[in-house]
């Protein structure tokens, strides 16, 4: 059950990367963004009807397990969203996501420190050949990361490696989406209800950046002025990143934190012949996207048929 839920994530946040880019360029993100977080909380509290309709009730509740769940929403659905959207607009979108590829690492870490949660040999090795096999599907040719991150004034002038200043936002996501995944892994094993879990770290996000990061009074504005089909493709965005968040959550139950982490981060093996298929993408599809495009999908194949 773990493993399925697992690689439910992984389709759904495999959707969401070609939902995100048709709505980045509809809407940005400075509203786009809060419409996410909006969706958030009406999908998953959405869940939590049909899911109080099905059983007619939850689980006691353990509100120590309750404050994970909204240190966990504090942590991915606001620190780790923000940091990564930061890091897109200083680096560009490749080296952004090429930085991500360390969430798996961190979050085994971080399960052992604070979970106790070991790792067999078997799933170790799966997981380091995920984590290469991402490293090199996430190359891009350096002209593609030079259109991203250079200013108009600067497109004579080569790329230089990254300063620490920008490169530390995009590590950051990194921890606290490792963050996020390690307490809700905690706080569902104590209180097994994924969904509500994830409603309540979904609110928590959202509060957190209405209270920090919103004018109200401008916010009406915006959103009658804001581009209708992207509001809506934000919103779809959202709606997946939280189901996603939940299956993971869910597949936490039975499964080891980083293990579900390592399969639901392998984007990739979907978005590549997706983007080949049904948007005749193959522009980046380079002999080491191919190389790591097999990785992940025997790391993950390991993982699963284990």
């Amino acid at each position: 059950m773990g493993d399925a839920l697992a690689l439910g994530a992984l389709l759904m946040f495999s959707c969401n990367s070609f939902v995100v880019r048709a709505a980045t360029h509809r809407l940005d993100q400075r509203i786009g963004f809060l419409v996410a977080l909006a969706a958030n909380v009406v999908v998953a509290g959405l869940a939590a009807l049909v899911q109080l309709a099905v059983r007619g009730g939850f689980s006691p509740v353990v509100w120590s397990a309750v404050l994970w769940f909204v240190l966990a929403g504090l942590f991915a659905s606001y620190l780790g969203r923000r940091g990564y959207f930061r890091s897109v607009q200083t680096m560009g979108p490749s080296r952004a996501a090429a930085v991500q590829v360390i969430n798996p690492a961190f979050a085994a870490l971080f399960a052992w420190v604070l979970l106790r949660e070991g790792l067999g040999r078997v799933d170790l090795a799966s997981m380091v050949v995920i984590i290469v096999g991402l490293l090199l599907t996430n190359r891009v040719p350096r002209s593609a990361d030079a259109l991203a991150a250079r200013g108009p004034g600067e497109r004579g002038r080569r790329m230089e490696a990254i300063p620490p200043a920008i490169l530390l936002p995009a590590v950051l996501a990194a921890v606290w989406y490792a963050l996020g995944n390690v307490t809700r892994g905690g706080a569902v094993r104590a209180w097994p209800e994924p969904v509500l879990g994830g409603l309540i770290g979904g609110v928590a996000g959202i509060a957190v950046y209405l209270l920090f990061h919103v004018d109200m009074a401008r916010l009406r504005a915006d959103l009658r002025q804001a581009d209708r089909r992207g509001l809506l493709l934000w919103g779809l965005a959202g709606g997946l990143a939280i189901g996603g968040q939940i299956m993971v959550i869910g597949a936490t139950l039975y499964i080891p934190v980083a293990v579900a982490v390592a399969i639901s981060a392998a984007v990739p093996v979907v978005v590549i012949p997706a983007s080949v298929v049904f948007l005749r993408d193959v522009e980046q599809i380079r002999p080491a996207t191919v190389v790591g495009a097999l990785l992940i999908v025997g790391g993950v194949a390991t993982l699963v048929l284990r």
